[in-house]
């Protein structure tokens, strides 16, 4: 079983976020991306056609249609999913960060272009009451380098909601305790949900890809009440799915009394979770518009 080092732990514990170094092989990172470029071209022969569809989302801000988010990637390429989510990162983030009961709830992908594109507004991920772990882990397909539309965190910043619209009012980009977290393609940087976190405009040339899934315990789900039993239920199947396709060794051994054996095939399952598709938890956003002369677009990109 692949392990995290204590050090990684504690420096979530205390910071709310952590990022895994070199977590994909070269195979995979390579085949993800190439997922990206086909669910691209799709999106944008749809948007051709006039057969838009709500599983993605298009930004025309250049003037060129640019992919700004594709969701539910499970849909897609369920088989490329499975073999991410069992990676050897991946499975040791499930088991030693959310514990027996993880599932995956959502697995989507945020394409990032160069500005004028969309930047990513401060912002607290899905609110809920904090007794059980929720992981949103970003699988990076390209770099994100340092002052170029990196994630911004306010470190232990998760415990609470904080006044969005005062903080970006008087600080812009620059809230007092504001890290910038660079990563590398192949690496993997988990985030608690509700930390709150930022991204500003990406100034190189080129997209930057981010696979985002979200972790969480069926008990976790439970006690929020946003979705319902059966939907839970998909879920646990998911990972039934994902354990299977794991190398013996990366899985608890607790974990295969816990999930047993998938109940549906996996093209079932898929067209099951389809059918009973429940909306995500939304995230908070600041409640009024934010002026300020250099959030969310900075002066000299205006």
């Amino acid at each position: 079983m692949a392990s995290i080092e204590k050090q990684k732990l504690s420096f979530y514990e205390q910071n709310g976020f952590v990022r895994f170094e070199h977590a994909l092989s070269q195979e995979l990172l390579q085949r993800l991306r190439e997922l990206s470029v086909r669910l691209e071209a799709s999106a944008k022969q749809e948007l051709a056609d006039g057969a838009v569809r709500n599983q993605y989302y298009l930004s025309n801000e250049s003037g060129e249609p640019r992919l700004f988010r594709y969701n539910d990637l499970f849909f897609d390429d369920p088989e490329l999913v499975l073999e991410l989510l069992a990676s050897p990162t991946m499975l040791a983030i499930c088991e030693s960060m959310v514990g027996l009961g993880c599932v995956p709830m959502q697995l989507d992908l945020v394409y990032k272009y160069p500005h004028p594109h969309p930047h990513i507004a401060w912002h607290h991920g899905a609110p809920h009451p904090r007794n059980y772990p929720y992981l949103n882990v970003g699988v990076y397909l390209d770099d994100a380098d340092l002052d170029d539309g990196c994630l911004r965190y306010i470190p232990d910043s998760q415990h609470k909601i904080l006044d969005i619209y005062t903080l970006s009012s008087e600080h812009g980009w620059q809230i007092p305790g504001v890290v910038q977290q660079p990563a590398k393609a192949g690496d993997i940087l988990v985030q608690d949900m509700m930390i709150l976190h930022s991204s500003e405009p990406k100034r190189s040339e080129g997209v930057r890809r981010t696979i985002y899934i979200e972790l969480r315990p069926v008990e976790g789900i439970a006690e929020s009440g946003k979705q319902s039993v059966q939907w839970a239920e998909l879920r646990k199947q998911w990972m039934a799915h994902v354990i299977k396709r794991a190398d013996p060794k990366d899985v608890p051994a607790d974990w295969l009394a816990f999930y047993g054996e998938p109940q549906y095939e996996l093209a079932t399952l898929v067209n099951l979770i389809k059918e009973k598709w429940e909306p995500p938890i939304p995230a908070v956003w600041s409640h009024r518009d934010v002026e300020h002369p250099d959030y969310p677009t900075p002066a000299d990109l205006r």
